[in-house]
């Protein structure tokens, strides 16, 4: 049972991401299911029994023995800052790879990493939060001599691990067993940039074939595996390897994308334009399709299957396209689960990291999460409705692709323009070009035939 300033009423799974507001009336029942309460006092109207059955029906409660209370983690805790399910905790800077397109402009470490008592303090500031679930990326997570404590603490205090980000080179068979032990299923994001290119990209010689080992291993252990692969002249040339490997390695997702342009990619000269995207990725869409759609799959900005995987609570595919209206909320997603950087600063997703305005953003060593999250810039960003940026680009009222597009991205608006309010650039060209219409037509016609 758990409460926000904004959301006062929820029985959350973190386990299976069942987190769900309440009724008063729920709420109350809920509330009683302690193992002390009589239910047959006269407390309890019939229609409070209706609620009850259906709680037991549904899994959330069931019948004990008279005095055999909850745990303590099930009693209910109200955080005092608004609605916040997830952070994505960058718990290192540092990395064993020298990746071209690293935001985080790794190995150089230039975010470094926090002791293990600060460590321990930050999910101390989750906990009284209501954080429910963490996802671990780096850096190189593994490289942290003491991610196997990071993980029991998690566990000690009740957040679920639901995602690990990494390279895959340092997960060993204990790591596994210990996520394992201590009650998490969490998926796997390994980065692999292609048959025969993904040295090339990760900046060292030789790994391709431990990366690959590594996500057999993982997948035989019985975790999800998502592929994600960067895209560039490079890794372009051999997407149809990649593809047959994927195929291979019984994956469950892959995600394709070109990186964003900052930290270690700033100066490249190998990034595709949108239109040589395009036509890198179209190609892969058929053949995904004539193959069954054998996993998830995201192609950039282009493309998104619907596929909803059991049991994969991170992936969270659920529709090709979201329905924006002037009361929408910018952006989900930076309104419940931020990016914790490894020196503590929080902010709003990866997208930020290494702009101007992640000068302005919290940091955790000296600010408490529940204050961040309800008074400061970041909320600021999280608070912005369609609304407010229709004011400020009225054009898009009257577009025909303002309810899928919804302006576009911010933190793309930003990189791409310098104003935060900016309608997003990409998101323009990928609708007004035709590009999203195409890729959804290649989907449709191949559904049916």
């Amino acid at each position: 049972m758990r409460g926000w300033t904004d959301a006062p009423m929820v029985i959350a799974n973190p386990t299976l991401g069942d987190i769900r507001p309440i009724t008063k009336k729920a709420f109350y029942v809920a509330m009683s299911c302690d193992g002390v309460t009589d239910f047959d006092s006269l407390a309890f109207l019939p229609e409070h029994h209706d609620v009850l059955t259906a709680l037991i029906h549904e899994g959330i409660t069931e019948s004990c023995a008279e005095g055999d209370g909850i745990a303590p983690h099930q009693h209910y805790r109200k955080a005092p800052n608004p609605y916040l399910t997830a952070i994505q905790w960058c718990v290192t800077g540092n990395c064993n790879l020298r990746c071209r397109h690293c935001y985080m402009e790794s190995p150089e470490g230039r975010y470094g990493e926090l002791s293990f008592d600060e460590m321990t303090r930050l999910v101390g500031q989750f906990e009284r939060a209501n954080v429910l679930q963490v996802s671990l990326t780096g850096g190189e997570p593994f490289l942290r001599k003491d991610i196997g404590e990071i993980i029991d603490l998690l566990a000690e205090r009740n957040i679920c691990l639901t995602r690990i980000y990494s390279n895959g080179l340092l997960i060993t068979d204990d790591h596994l067993a210990r996520i394992k032990g201590n009650g998490f299923l969490p998926s796997f994001q390994i980065s692999f940039d292609g048959v025969g290119t993904h040295d090339y990209m990760r900046g060292c010689r030789g790994i391709e074939a431990g990366v690959t080992a590594a996500i057999r291993r993982i997948v035989a252990s019985g975790f999800l595996v998502v592929i994600s692969t960067s895209l560039d002249r490079m890794t372009a040339r051999q997407l149809m390897h990649t593809y047959e490997l994927m195929i291979d390695l019984g994956v469950r997702g892959w995600r394709i994308a070109s990186p964003q342009a900052s930290g270690n990619w700033k100066g490249n000269t190998t990034a595709l334009s949108m239109d040589e995207e395009a036509q890198a990725l179209a190609p892969l869409l058929g053949r995904w399709l004539r193959d069954g759609k054998p996993f998830f799959l995201q192609l950039g900005g282009f493309f998104r299957s619907d596929q909803v995987w059991e049991n994969d609570v991170a992936l969270g595919a659920t529709s090709l396209r979201a329905r924006h209206t002037p009361e929408s909320y910018d952006c989900a997603p930076c309104r419940e689960q931020p990016n914790l950087l490894p020196d503590g600063t929080l902010v709003p997703c990866p997208g930020y990291v290494d702009t101007p305005i992640q000068a302005r953003m919290p940091n955790l060593l000296s600010q408490e999460l529940s204050e961040a999250w309800t008074t400061s810039f970041l909320r600021e960003i999280a608070d912005i409705k369609k609304k407010d940026l229709l004011a400020k680009n009225p054009e898009c009222s009257t577009c025909e692709f303002f309810e899928e597009c919804g302006i576009g991205c911010r933190a793309s608006a930003y990189g791409e323009t310098g104003d935060l309010t900016a309608k997003d650039p990409l998101s323009c060209k990928l609708w007004k070009t035709g590009y999203k219409k195409m890729f959804e037509e290649l989907a449709m016609a191949a559904t049916d035939r």
